[in-house]
């Protein structure tokens, strides 16, 4: 083939690549995965054995590896980058790619971090990572298969550091709302702990349960923050109940009963409307439901019960028996148990029963 048409396939190669990486990075906000992606995408394009991604710390004014292929990211992590006596230090300040192919032999080479993790580099390609006029880290290139990085390799990985830029903010950003979120939630518990003080503290313990059971039956990623999150908001439709019935320190009425059993119901019809905290939804409405039926508001059955609110369910009881309440003492946690057992097909799925026997209470 012509050494025109290789070149001119080459650079259709190149933008193509370009361009899936551009829809990869815009198609999650999750900061581990696209840090992932970029160091395993750009060693592949630019044939290089490693790639690290190196973030500034505003409040140290250092780098830091936030993400490598050449060792353990997390070793790595522990090493502050100087800005004023190291490579990637040079290419932060001075917002200017850099190429080199002795690296070794360079006085600006920080040494400590390459001895603490045995990588040896020869060549690198080193690009600033900014948005804007705002420096966000440096993404560097090491050790070319073959040959040595050129001015080519200088363009792509800049291309590729830019729209880095953009989804690493992104993503620091919706990780900073989701933490405002989760506090703003653990706000709203602790409003309906000490509106009922019959059940100060439950709500903390029973989210906290049930992530351990949700990571002992496998859940991860996005479906265990939404279930944290319905955790946090289960009784959320209690704040709709008047006090006459939620505070009642003796038995309830049939009439209360059915006040009392809406609470579901009005947790549906506040969260609803919050498009973030929608996926939580299912705990909040459904943890009063049961396998046979028996249970409100709608006396779902079996697979009807979304798993969430199943999984729920069990740590839910498990909380509400071992605690004291006015009418009763707490019940020891081999009666709870055994409670749980006999109800696993009634009241409880048994999988997650299973689950919740194997660990720690």
């Amino acid at each position: 083939m012509p050494q025109k048409k290789v070149e001119s396939q080459f650079k259709t190669d190149s933008l193509m690549r370009l361009l899936e990486i551009s829809i990869a990075l815009n198609s999650t906000l999750d900061l581990d995965k696209i840090l992932t992606y970029i160091i395993q995408t750009a060693a592949e394009v630019l044939e290089c054995e490693a790639v690290s991604i190196l973030l500034y710390d505003p409040v140290k004014s250092d780098l830091f590896f936030a993400a490598s292929s050449a060792s353990d990211p997390i070793q790595l992590s522990e090493i502050p980058v100087p800005l004023k006596k190291s490579l990637a230090g040079k290419i932060f300040l001075e917002n200017t790619p850099l190429i080199l192919n002795n690296v070794e032999k360079d006085p600006r080479h920080f040494a400590v971090a390459a001895q603490h993790v045995n990588f040896h580099t020869h060549s690198m390609l080193g690009v600033p990572m900014r948005i804007q006029n705002q420096g966000v880290g440096v993404l560097e290139a090491l050790n070319k298969r073959k040959g040595v990085f050129t001015s080519a390799d200088e363009k792509i990985l800049s291309i590729i550091a830019s729209q880095a830029a953009v989804a690493i903010r992104n993503a620091r950003q919706m990780k900073e709302l989701e933490l405002a979120y989760d506090t703003t939630l653990e706000g709203w518990s602790n409003i309906l702990d000490l509106r009922d003080e019959e059940t100060e503290g439950h709500t903390i313990r029973v989210a906290k349960l049930t992530i351990q059971l949700a990571n002992e039956l496998g859940i991860s990623g996005e479906e265990l923050t939404h279930i944290h999150h319905g955790a946090l908001l289960h009784d959320i439709g209690k704040m709709a109940i008047p006090d006459r019935v939620l505070l009642k320190p003796g038995p309830l009425t049939k009439d209360e009963w059915e006040i009392m059993r809406q609470h579901p119901v009005f947790a549906y019809n506040f969260l609803l409307p919050i498009t973030y905290l929608r996926p939580a939804i299912d705990i909040p409405y459904c943890h009063h439901e049961k396998l046979d039926g028996k249970g409100y508001p709608r006396g779902l059955k079996g697979s009807e019960i979304p798993f969430s609110a199943r999984v729920f369910a069990v740590v839910d009881v498990w909380d509400a028996l071992t605690s004291n309440r006015p009418y009763r003492t707490a019940w020891s946690k081999e009666q709870t148990l055994d409670y749980i057992r006999e109800k696993a097909g009634t009241h409880f799925d048994p999988r997650v029963v299973e689950a919740f026997l194997d660990i720690d209470h």
